[in-house]
């Protein structure tokens, strides 16, 4: 990889070379992943309940004149069936969140293994031992944040590059973890250089967290209406400026480890009455499901915590 280049993928390119490819780099995109009138529905569907004021933007990370608008997984049912739940991006967060090598990188003194040792007679105590056995990063993965970013026209302020994990500092900062962050930008409208194609600077996810980039190593995800562009934690990105007159609008959706917690409420996002019509896998992706140990709740289906059953450890 050279500086200034991020590597594009097309419909029918094997998922493992592109997880490969965005472990290497630290960014990838897929062209026409979905047809483009696919991102007109999603927009039509989000637009139809929003307000302008609900769309305003002031933040630093995101200025005045864009426009922003969350709790997408709840306004539009072709984002959560065609984008979120998309197989192919499923498949590579499947290879980058749940592969079979640990969370805590090439140190198996960190694998644990739980065994039960007797006291007494009448007494026991769970003992954790080290093991050299490999299990994946989690045991399912959720859905980070579902939103809506849109460059407005004329707005030509780049940005700040940024990474995923800073919202997370300083709290995994001490753990060597693999990568535990897989973000998207679908291109709901063509991205150009011109309009704010999502800058990306590949390789900085290897990078000392201090370390400035140059401006030859930035590169814009230039993609046409209907494709997707996906980095990692670690990776600095962000949205370009636009020189024209014309909306650049975005939908973002980040993959997570179900341990960790959400950067967008879900389950105040999603209200129970709206996820129990979402397909099974939406709805476990924005977290109304359990691993063995995390997020059950005593009575409830651990696939599905809408419906009884049991879950948990004493479920």
């Amino acid at each position: 990889m050279s500086a200034g280049y991020i590597s594009g993928f097309e419909v029918g390119d094997p998922p493992e070379a592109i997880a490969s490819r965005l472990l290497e780099d630290g960014g990838v995109y897929i062209t026409n992943l979905v047809a483009p009138e696919v991102m007109d529905q999603v927009y039509a569907e989000i637009q139809e309940g929003a307000t302008v004021e609900s769309q305003k933007s002031d933040t630093s990370l995101w200025p005045e004149g864009n426009k922003t608008l969350g709790a997408l997984a709840a306004t539009s049912s072709t984002y959560v069936e065609k984008l979120i739940v998309h197989p192919l991006v499923l498949e590579i967060v499947d290879l980058i969140l749940r592969p079979a090598a640990p969370m805590i990188r090439d140190k198996p003194e960190n694998q644990q293994n739980f065994e039960i040792a007797k006291i007494d007679a009448d007494s026991t105590q769970v003992v954790i031992k080290p093991s050299s056995e490999l299990g994946p990063n989690c045991d399912h993965y959720n859905l980070g944040a579902g939103v809506m970013l849109e460059v407005g026209a004329k707005s030509d302020q780049n940005q700040i590059l940024h990474r995923e994990n800073a919202i997370y500092q300083p709290y995994v900062e001490h753990l060597d973890m693999r990568e535990f962050i897989v973000s998207t930008m679908w291109a709901g409208t063509d991205f150009t250089k011109e309009n704010g194609a999502t800058r990306v600077v590949p390789g900085s996810h290897r990078w000392p967290e201090d370390r400035i980039a140059t401006e030859d190593e930035i590169v814009q995800a230039v993609m046409p209406k209907g494709s997707v562009v996906l980095w990692l934690s670690r990776t600095l990105h962000g949205a370009a400026g636009s020189q024209t007159g014309e909306r650049r609008t975005g939908f973002f959706a980040s993959y997570i480890p179900d341990w960790f917690r959400q950067e967008e409420n879900q389950l105040i996002a999603v209200a129970p009455e709206i996820a129990e019509h979402l397909p099974d896998r939406a709805r476990r992706l924005v977290g109304y499901s359990s691993s063995p140990t995390l997020g059950w709740v005593k009575g409830r289906d651990q696939n599905n915590l809408l419906m009884p059953g049991t879950s948990g450890p004493i479920g």
